[in-house]
């Protein structure tokens, strides 16, 4: 392959990942080409790429949509972005209210990416590490997205994690959440942390985020973030008009 081949193949994967991200829906293949005005074999060589190396996923649909790799990407620079500049103030007071570490997560596919985290001060405490991945079925931040997205889409994601986990546990957990408001995990993704998550919602009543407060189980408690829940629900319900629809992929 030629130096002038190699651009034009790079300029490709950037252009069709910019017309996934401009996307509030997922995109599929033929609409893809015909944007491109590639043939719909190129199109979909160079979409495998981007999906092998997970800048793009596959929806239930059979579309794209942006991968957990580019959100880990974004998330490096998200909180310079005005929405998380203006999102930082609600996650410092919920840190300062607990004494625990508060995070803010965002839908990636299957799973919930940590994109903006105020950490505790105590020197033993949950880490917020911008990027890091956790399944949506598992623990609270994934949780509290999960159990508020449309029983349609709920249901196929609980289908593609039923070779890992008990699906009909997870139905209990994910209906005690929408009961609670907030999801409560112990130990789920991160042995000996106890974390409460509630969701934030879109007007429409769509998950665009989820907020979590997590620490050491000895010190964070399950009694005591279930005591926090409703200042937990009352911040993340401040943080509802700063998400557009279109975040809550």
């Amino acid at each position: 392959m030629t130096e002038t081949q190699g651009g034009n193949t790079a300029r490709r994967a950037l252009r069709l990942i910019e017309a996934v991200a401009a996307s509030r829906s997922p995109v599929g293949l033929q609409e893809l080409a015909d944007t491109m005005g590639l043939s719909k074999p190129t199109a979909y060589r160079l979409l495998r790429v981007l999906q092998e190396e997970s800048y793009l996923t596959r929806a239930e649909s059979g579309g794209y949509r942006i991968g957990t790799q580019l959100m880990a990407l974004a998330a490096q620079v998200m909180p310079r972005a005005d929405v998380f500049v203006e999102a930082r103030p609600t996650l410092q007071a919920l840190a300062g209210l607990s004494g625990e570490t508060a995070t803010l997560h965002l839908r990636a596919g299957d799973e919930a990416i940590l994109v903006l985290g105020v950490e505790s001060s105590h020197d033993l405490r949950r880490a917020a590490r911008l990027g890091s991945a956790t399944p949506l079925h598992r623990g609270c931040s994934g949780q509290a997205i999960l159990a508020h997205l449309p029983a349609r889409e709920a249901s196929a994601l609980l289908k593609r994690a039923s070779e890992h986990a008990d699906t009909s546990e997870i139905d209990r957990e994910l209906g005690a959440v929408r009961a609670q408001g907030y999801a409560l995990s112990e130990g789920a993704n991160h042995p000996g942390l106890t974390g409460i998550a509630a969701p934030v919602l879109t007007p429409a009543g769509q998950p665009a985020a989820s907020v979590a407060v997590s620490g050491p189980s000895a010190r964070w408690t399950a009694e005591r973030a279930r005591e926090f829940a409703d200042i937990l629900a009352e911040h993340c319900n401040r943080l509802s008009g700063l998400f557009a629809p279109s975040l809550a992929q």
